[in-house]
């Protein structure tokens, strides 16, 4: 018997200006797609971007994260980049998030600074170069 179409599909949990948020039952990961628009947001953008991010990796307890950051252009600061640290990060932490992928732009090079799990992370974090290579790893 072959799976419901459902099961394999994701299914659009969010979409705005920023980002699109899919969730995939089958493999149980929640994907981010950051949109080009992102050139253009503030910090505060970033943070209630962020801070509905999280709520849908929580109400989901999605073990599997993957962003893709192909077309995201916001910097951060280190004032959001602490904020995601202390608002964030421990929330992933509580929701049971294993492993948490980026997906770069194919002609990205990947160092090894990239492939580290930020301080304070109880989840592996990894980067990739093409979905399929992501989601093997996520799904291993």
């Amino acid at each position: 018997m072959l799976p419901r179409k459902e099961a394999m599909e994701p299914t659009q949990l969010h979409d705005d200006e920023f980002q699109r948020i899919l969730w995939n039952e089958s493999t149980q990961i929640i994907k981010l797609d950051w949109k080009e628009s992102t050139e253009r947001m503030t910090d505060d953008d970033m943070k209630r971007e962020l801070d509905f991010f999280v709520v849908c990796v929580e109400k989901k307890r999605a073990p599997r994260i993957l962003v893709d950051v192909q077309k995201f252009g916001y910097r951060m600061t280190p004032e959001v980049q602490k904020w995601w640290s202390e608002n964030i990060l421990t929330r992933y932490n509580a929701a049971g998030v294993k492993r948490f992928a980026f997906l770069f732009a194919p002609e990205i090079k990947i160092t090894s600074a990239m492939n580290e799990s930020a301080p304070g992370a109880d989840f592996l974090t990894r980067s990739f170069n093409t979905r399929e290579s992501a989601i093997k790893w996520l799904t291993a």
